[in-house]
């Protein structure tokens, strides 16, 4: 089985956390491959707060501008990126290697302009690296810097591409994972009441977003489950643990 993994930034914040995802992580390397995308919000954050740089958001997703831009390179494909690749390392997993989606042309997106540098719509994706990586029986970290097209005929430029949206295009690539999991600090998606919603059905998804039952960071990911879902897949889950039900997201 392949397994597709987005770890929330929020995990990555909390070492007990983060070290019980490793470990679970080894777990399912036992049988398994699994390709791992992590966010970095949080870090990114502050960061950009210790420079003096103010953190904005639209509808969830990082304004960022040049200076922004450097910051998240630097703090997802740089720091994040290699302090897992050690953390495994350390934990006795040799085969593993951290990527950005820069390499090897992994991912392409359009700029969405009211954001500056952000990836918007996914134009290309190239697999074969990962694919190559996991029959060789590597764990695959992956950062969210990719590739933009600013204008038409113009040089790419690097993309500060959603963690979510980068979920949506290899999920739905030829890699063909038999499971997505999306890994977050909540147990899935809540209520109003605060409630986990162990079943969301995909049609339901617009209804929470707009009555705010779901709001920030929520939002991009159950938008990006459903453009999965458009592109045929099946079965998501949003949790905070890989040995956790969670909330299961299903077509209906």
């Amino acid at each position: 089985m392949r397994w597709l993994i987005k770890l929330s930034g929020k995990i990555l914040d909390n070492k007990a956390e983060l070290n019980k995802f490793l470990l679970q992580v080894i777990k399912v390397l036992q049988q398994d491959e699994v390709v791992v995308i992590h966010g970095g919000g949080i870090q990114i954050s502050r960061w950009m707060q210790q420079l003096g740089l103010k953190p904005k958001f639209i509808d969830g997703l990082r304004v960022t501008d040049e200076k922004t831009l450097e910051v998240v390179t630097g703090i997802l494909c740089g720091l994040i990126n290699k302090q897992l690749v050690l953390n495994f390392v350390n934990l006795g997993i040799k085969n593993v290697v951290g990527i950005s989606c820069l390499d090897s042309k992994l991912l392409l997106t359009t700029i969405d302009k009211r954001l500056g540098f952000v990836g918007k719509d996914v134009v290309y994706v190239d697999t074969e690296l990962i694919d190559n990586l996991l029959r060789k029986g590597y764990l695959v970290l992956v950062a969210t810097v990719g590739l933009g097209i600013k204008r038409k005929n113009s040089p790419l430029v690097m993309a500060n591409i959603n963690a979510d949206t980068v979920v949506y295009a290899l999920a739905t690539s030829r890699l063909k994972f038999d499971k997505v999991v999306l890994v977050t600090d909540k147990p899935g998606v809540l209520n109003k009441n605060g409630e986990l919603i162990k079943k969301l059905y995909i049609k339901d998804i617009n209804k929470l977003i707009k009555e705010k039952v779901v709001t920030e960071g929520m939002i991009p990911k159950l938008n990006a489950v459903k453009k999965m879902f458009v592109s045929g897949v099946k079965k998501v889950v949003i949790t905070n643990s890989l040995e956790s039900e969670g909330t299961v997201l299903v077509d209906g």
